[in-house]
C-alpha cells in the first residue's frame, strides 16, 4: 500500500467519523427542540368485556372480606412512563386498561383504583383513565359484581430545594368515592423532584443518546415531555384563560388540597404513603408537623398506608441520621445498637481508603469526611464525596435493623407508631391522627395487586434498572434492593358493593397485608354492645377492655392461571400481562405463626415516643392445623393508667420466601455484626436478571387500631 492510498483510507475514516459526530449533533440538536413528531403519547388501551366469575355474591348479616389496591401507577405518571423506555431496559406503556385486566384475570383482586401522579396528567390522560375507570367498573353489574373501581390520583409533595422537614408533606393518594362527582382535572402539589429532570431539554436528551446508537431513539418520551410539561398551572392564567385553555390544578399543602376538595363537594379519602422513605423525606421529618401547622383533615386522611412495594412504614425507633447543636451546626451522632447514621460510615470508609494508601492523619480525614457528609445531609449527591466507593462499603448504614422489610434510609418520626402516638396542642384544641392501616403495591406498571406469588422482582416490584453501560445514569445503589412486590387493602363489608367498600374505607373497618390473602379479625368485646370492630373509636368507665383476635393464613397457590383467565384474555396479554402466573389459589393454607399485640399510649411528648410504644405488648403462639388460631386477652392495667391507648395486631405467617426478602443479604459475624452487604442489584455488571433475591420472611397482616379513651378521666 503506497503512501498516498494510505492517506486516502486514513482521510475516509476522518470523514465517516465527522459524519458520524454530525449524525450525532443532528439528532442531539432534534432531541432538544423536537416536538415529538415522530412519538406517540400512551393509549388508554383495551379492556376485557369478561367478568372474573364470583365465588360467593351474596349479601350476608356476616360481613365478608374483599381484597384490594388503592395504589398503582400506569405509564402516564412521568416516573413510570420514562422508566418503560426500551433505552432503559423498560417493559413499553401500560395504559390503564391494562391495570384493570391485571386486576381483573393476573392478581383476581375485588376493588382497586389507578393513582396516577397528578403533576404530570394532562386533561387527555385523566379523561382516558376516567373512561377506562368507569369502562372496567362497568363490565360487571350489581349486584354481581367481581371488580369495583374507584378513580384517583396521586397528590406527590416534597420539600424545598433544601431540604426542610418543617415544609415536608409526602405522597398521599386521592380515592374518590364514585363516578359520577369527578373533577375536571386533578389536584397536583406542584413540580418537584424528578419533574425538574424530565422537563428540561437538555438533561434527558443527553440520557436518550447515551449509548448511541441506540436499538431505538426514543421521540415517545419528548412527545408526552412537550405535552405534559407545557400545561401551566391555573394560578397563572385569569379567569378568561382558564376557560379558553387547559391547566393544571396545583394545591402546594394539604391544607390547600383538603379546601379544595371540599370546594369541588369531591367525597373522597385522603392516603398518607411512603412517608418513611428518606428518598423523599428529608432526614428528621416528623408526622407530627402535619398537626402542629394545622395539615390535617380527620374527615379526609383517615387512613395510613403502612406497607407497599417500596417497603414498610410501621416501626419507630428512636434513631437519628444527624443531630443538630443549639448554634445550628449539624453533627454526626455515633451509632447505637441496631443502627448506624451514614455520615458515621463515610467517615469510617474515607479513614479505610486512607490506610489502604499508606497516608498519614487517617483519623483527621476520617473526621473530616464525617462532617462533610453531615453538612450535606439534605444533598443528594452526598454519597459521591467518597471517591472510589461501592454500595457494599455503606454496609446497613441509614438502616433500621432486624426489622421486617423497611423502607430505604428510614425517617422513624414518619412512622404508623410515630403518628399513632403523637398528640399536639394547638388553638385550646388537641389533634392527633386516627388512622386505619393499610397495604398498597404503588406498582408502576399498572399491575394492582402484583404480590399474589413471588416472582419477577422487576415486573412486579418497581425495581427500575438500565442497560449495563448506563450505569451511571440509575446507579446500582443499595435503594434498588428495597423494593418488594408490594401490599394489600382488606375491608369487612357486607357484599361487593362501591358503597359498602367505601364506607368499610372510611370506618377504618380495614386491615393491611404484605401482599398474602390473610384472614383477620380484630374486636373490642363490649359486655353491652358485643363485639367492636378493629378502627372503632370507644370511651370505657368501668371495666378494663377486652379484645378477641382471629386470623387465618392464606390460601397456597397453584403455578399458572385458572382456566377462566385463558378465556378471558388473549395469550399475548396472559404473557405481557402476568407473565403466565396468576392468582391461582388451592384449597390449603399458609400456617399462622403467632399473633403480636401493640399497645400505644398517645403522648405530648413527642420527644420520647419509645417511652410510650410496645412492641410486642403481647405475644400469642399459634399452634395452627391449617385453620388459623384466635385469643382473647384484657388490659388489666387501663382503667389504673387513665391514657388514651391505641391498639393493633399483626398475624404472621410462618416464613417463607419472598422478593427482597432480605434487602442488604448482611454476612454477619459470631457477634452478628455485619461484615458484607450483597445488595440486589437492578443494573449494572453485578446485575443478575436471574436473581429474584428471594428470602424468608414472615408475611403479615397488620389491624387497624381501636382507640379506647376513659369516659370520666381524673
Amino acid at each position: 500500500m503506497d503512501f498516498g492510498e494510505r492517506e486516502r483510507i486514513i482521510l475516509n475514516m476522518r470523514f465517516l467519523k465527522y459524519a458520524l459526530y454530525l449524525l450525532i449533533l443532528f439528532i442531539f440538536v432534534y432531541v432538544i427542540t423536537a416536538k415529538g413528531t415522530f412519538g406517540s403519547l400512551p393509549k388508554d388501551g383495551e379492556i376485557s368485556l369478561e367478568k372474573r366469575p364470583l365465588i360467593n355474591s351474596e349479601t350476608t348479616e356476616q360481613k365478608q372480606i374483599f381484597f384490594g389496591d388503592l395504589h398503582v401507577h400506569t405509564t402516564f405518571s412521568q416516573d413510570a412512563f420514562f422508566f418503560s423506555l426500551p433505552m432503559l431496559q423498560g417493559e413499553g406503556v401500560h395504559p390503564p386498561a391494562d391495570a384493570c385486566n391485571f386486576a381483573r384475570f393476573c392478581s383476581a383482586l375485588d376493588f382497586f383504583s389507578i393513582t396516577d401522579h397528578a403533576e404530570g396528567l394532562t386533561q387527555d390522560m385523566w379523561d382516558k383513565t376516567i373512561k377506562a375507570t368507569k369502562s372496567c367498573n362497568a363490565v360487571s353489574s350489581s349486584p354481581e359484581k367481581d371488580l369495583i373501581a374507584f378513580a384517583g390520583w396521586e397528590w406527590t409533595q416534597m420539600s424545598g430545594e433544601m431540604g426542610s422537614p418543617e415544609d415536608h408533606y409526602g405522597h398521599k393518594n386521592v380515592i374518590l368515592k364514585d363516578l359520577k362527582n369527578l373533577p375536571k382535572v386533578p389536584i397536583g402539589a406542584g413540580l418537584t423532584g424528578l419533574d425538574y429532570i424530565l422537563k428540561s431539554r437538555i438533561t434527558p436528551s443527553l440520557m436518550l443518546l447515551a449509548d448511541f446508537p441506540p436499538e431505538k431513539i426514543d421521540f415517545d418520551f419528548l412527545a408526552y415531555r412537550n405535552e405534559t410539561y407545557s400545561i401551566p398551572p391555573c394560578s397563572q392564567l385569569d379567569e378568561k384563560e382558564i376557560l379558553q385553555r387547559e391547566c393544571k390544578e396545583e394545591a402546594s399543602t394539604p391544607r390547600e388540597l383538603f379546601n379544595r376538595l371540599d370546594e369541588l363537594n369531591l367525597e373522597a379519602l385522603v392516603i398518607p404513603h411512603g412517608t418513611t422513605w428518606g428518598i423523599h423525606a428529608p432526614a428528621n421529618s416528623t408526622m407530627s408537623s402535619q398537626l402542629t401547622m394545622k395539615q390535617h383533615d380527620p374527615n379526609r386522611q383517615r387512613l395510613f398506608e403502612i406497607y407497599s412495594g417500596h417497603g414498610n412504614s410501621e416501626i419507630f425507633k428512636d434513631v437519628k441520621h444527624f443531630l443538630k447543636t443549639s448554634d445550628g451546626k449539624n453533627i454526626c451522632p455515633e451509632p447505637t445498637k441496631g443502627f448506624e447514621p451514614c455520615c458515621w460510615r463515610a467517615g469510617e470508609i474515607a479513614k479505610q481508603q486512607c490506610h489502604l494508601k499508606g497516608e498519614d492523619s487517617c483519623e483527621e480525614k476520617g473526621v473530616e469526611i464525617k462532617q462533610e457528609f453531615v453538612d450535606r445531609i439534605t444533598d443528594i449527591t452526598r454519597f459521591g464525596i467518597i471517591e472510589g466507593s461501592e454500595p457494599e462499603d455503606w454496609l446497613q448504614c441509614g438502616q433500621i435493623q432486624d426489622e421486617f422489610l423497611p423502607a430505604y434510609t428510614y425517617r422513624p418520626k414518619m412512622s404508623a407508631q410515630a403518628a399513632l402516638a403523637s398528640e399536639v396542642a394547638s388553638d385550646n384544641s388537641v389533634n392527633r391522627f386516627k388512622f386505619g392501616l393499610i397495604g398498597s403495591t404503588d406498582n408502576h406498571k399498572a399491575r394492582a395487586g402484583s404480590g399474589y406469588k413471588e416472582f419477577a422482582r422487576k415486573a412486579m416490584g418497581d425495581s427500575w434498572g438500565a442497560k449495563n453501560n448506563l450505569t451511571w445514569l440509575i446507579p446500582p445503589e443499595r435503594g434498588a434492593s428495597f423494593y418488594s412486590t408490594g401490599g394489600l387493602v382488606a375491608v369487612h363489608a357486607q357484599s361487593l358493593n362501591r358503597e359498602n367498600v367505601f364506607n368499610s374505607l372510611y370506618n377504618r373497618e380495614v386491615y393491611a397485608t404484605s401482599g398474602e390473602r390473610i384472614l383477620l379479625w380484630f374486636d373490642l368485646i363490649d359486655p353491652v354492645l358485643g363485639k367492636i370492630p378493629m378502627g372503632s373509636e370507644i370511651s370505657i368507665k368501668q371495666n378494663n377492655p377486652t379484645f378477641s383476635v382471629t386470623a387465618i393464613g392464606s390460601l397456597k397457590q397453584e403455578p399458572g392461571c385458572p382456566d377462566y383467565v385463558h378465556t378471558s384474555l388473549e395469550k399475548d396479554a396472559i404473557s405481557r400481562l402476568c407473565l403466565n402466573e396468576c392468582y391461582n389459589p388451592t384449597n390449603e393454607r399458609n400456617k399462622i405463626d403467632r399473633i403480636e399485640v401493640i399497645k400505644i399510649t398517645v403522648t405530648k411528648d413527642l420527644d420520647n415516643l419509645d417511652e410510650v410504644i410496645q412492641d410486642p405488648w403481647k405475644v400469642f403462639s399459634c399452634k395452627d392445623n391449617g385453620e388459623g388460631c384466635s385469643f382473647q386477652f384484657t388490659d388489666s392495667d387501663f382503667l389504673n393508667a387513665k391514657d388514651e391507648t391505641v391498639y393493633y395486631v399483626r398475624a404472621i405467617q410462618e416464613a417463607s420466601l419472598a422478593v427482597g426478602g432480605d434487602p442488604l443479604r448482611c454476612e454477619l459475624d459470631e457477634d452478628g455484626e455485619c461484615l458484607k452487604t450483597v445488595p440486589c442489584y437492578a443494573s449494572g455488571p453485578k446485575f443478575d436478571p436471574n436473581d429474584d433475591c428471594l428470602a424468608p420472611i414472615g408475611e403479615r397482616a397488620w389491624s387497624s387500631p381501636i382507640f379506647i379513651t376513659h369516659e370520666n378521666p381524673s
